[in-house]
C-alpha cells in the first residue's frame, strides 16, 4: 500500500517541473507482524543474556563455596599490634593476598604474654585444620609447639630484619623460617635519600639498631653513592648519640633515615623528609615522613606462603614501599623516588 506525493521542483530556466514519490504506508498487519517479530527477537535476546547472567551466578556460587572450604591461612598475632597497624590496613591486604592465594586469610589474636599452650588453642579455635600458620619472630617457641603439636601443618616464622634469630630461638630447622631482604631495603633506602637530597646540602643522617648495622651500612652506601657527587652521611645508634654530634651544629641534614632507632627524631617535626622502617600505621606518623618501609607479616603473607607451597625452607620476603607527600617534594623527585621503590 502507498501513496504518490507530487513535489515542484524549478529548473535552472526558471520552469516548474513536478517529480512525483511514492510513499509506502504499511498495512495494519505488516506493522503487527513487524511488532510481533521484533517482540520475539526481544524474548530470545533476553533469555540469552538471562542464561549468561545465570551461568555467571552459578560458576561464581561454585567458586565461592570452593574458596569457603579450602583450609585457610592462618596468621598469629597479638592484641597491641592491630590499632598500631591499623584496621583498615589489614583488612586491605588481606583480601589482596586472599584474592591471590584464592584461600581465607584468618587472623589468630592472643595476648603478647600469652603461653604456648593458649595460642596453639587460639590457633585451633580459628581452624582446626589450617592451610599454614604464620608466626612472628616473637611467636617463635610458640610456632615450634605447635608445629610439634600438629606436625602435619606447615609452620612459617617470620623474622623480620633479624636473621638467624629464630634458629636461636626454636633450635630446629623443620620450620619454614624467612627474613627480611635488608640487602633489598637499604640499597633502595640509599637511592631514596640521594634523590631527596636532590643537590642541596649533600648530609644524610641513618639511625640503625645495633643488630643490623653490620649488613645495612654498606648496602646503603652502594645505593648512595649512585649520584657522581658523594653525599656526607652520619650513622647513629640512638638518638642521644645524634643530639651529641657535632654534625648537627652545621646546616640541617637533607634526609632522615630511620631504621629500629632514633624515632625521637620525628619528634622534631623540622621538615626534613624521613625514611622510616617500620610497620606502623602511616596515619600515626608526622608530615615529614615521606616513606615508610614495612616488612609486617600481612604485607609478606602472600610471598611466604607461596613459598612454602614450593617446598622453599628458609629464603628472604620483599619489603612494601608505601610513598607519601606530606612535605614539599616537587613532582619530578617524587617520581624518582617511586621508580626506585
Amino acid at each position: 500500500m502507498g501513496i504518490f506525493i507530487s513535489s515542484p521542483e524549478v529548473s535552472k530556466r526558471g520552469n516548474i517541473k513536478y517529480s512525483t514519490m511514492k510513499l509506502k504506508i504499511k498495512s495494519p498487519e505488516d506493522a503487527a507482524k513487524q511488532t510481533f517479530a521484533s517482540f520475539l527477537a526481544f524474548i530470545k535476546l533476553r533469555r540469552k543474556v538471562l542464561s549468561i547472567i545465570a551461568g555467571f551466578l552459578s560458576v561464581s556460587v561454585i567458586l565461592y563455596t570452593i574458596y569457603l572450604v579450602r583450609s585457610p591461612v592462618l596468621i598469629v598475632t597479638d592484641f597491641a599490634f592491630i590499632p598500631l597497624y591499623g584496621e583498615a590496613r589489614i583488612k586491605e591486604k588481606t583480601i589482596k593476598s586472599s584474592f591471590l592465594l584464592f584461600r581465607r586469610i584468618l587472623t589468630v589474636q592472643v595476648a603478647d604474654e600469652a603461653s604456648d599452650d593458649i595460642i596453639r588453642i587460639a590457633v585451633n579455635d580459628v581452624s582446626s585444620r589450617p592451610f599454614c600458620v604464620i608466626f612472628p619472630l616473637r611467636f617463635a617457641r610458640s610456632g615450634k609447639g605447635y608445629h610439634e603439636q600438629n606436625p602435619e601443618v606447615p609452620v612459617i616464622i617470620l623474622e623480620g630484619r633479624q636473621k638467624g634469630s629464630a634458629l636461636s630461638l626454636i633450635g630446629t630447622n623443620e620450620c619454614f623460617i624467612y627474613d627480611t631482604d635488608i640487602y633489598d631495603e637499604f640499597y633502595k633506602a640509599g637511592k631514596i635519600a640521594a634523590a631527596l637530597d636532590n643537590g642541596k646540602n649533600g648530609k644524610i643522617a641513618v639511625f640503625l639498631e645495633t643488630d643490623i648495622q653490620a649488613q645495612a651500612i654498606d648496602v646503603f652506601l652502594q645505593g648512595l653513592n649512585q649520584l657522581e657527587k658523594p653525599l656526607e652521611t652520619h650513622f647513629f645508634n640512638d638518638f642521644s648519640q645524634f643530639s651529641e654530634s657535632p654534625a648537627i651544629e652545621d646546616e640541617p641534614f637533607s634526609c632522615v633515615v630511620l631504621a629500629g632507632a632514633g624515632t625521637e627524631y620525628l619528634e622534631l617535626n623540622n621538615g626534613v623528609p624521613v625514611i622510616f622502617l617500620t610497620w606502623l600505621d602511616p596515619f600515626l606518623l608526622p608530615s615529614n615522613v615521606v616513606l615508610v618501609i614495612d616488612d609486617s607479616p600481612y604485607t609478606q603473607i602472600l610471598q611466604a606462603v607461596r613459598m612454602a607451597g614450593a617446598g622453599v625452607q628458609s629464603g628472604q620476603l620483599k619489603s612494601k614501599f608505601q610513598f607519601f607527600r606530606g612535605i614539599d617534594i616537587d613532582g619530578k623527585t617524587l617520581r624518582k623516588i617511586r621508580k626506585y621503590g
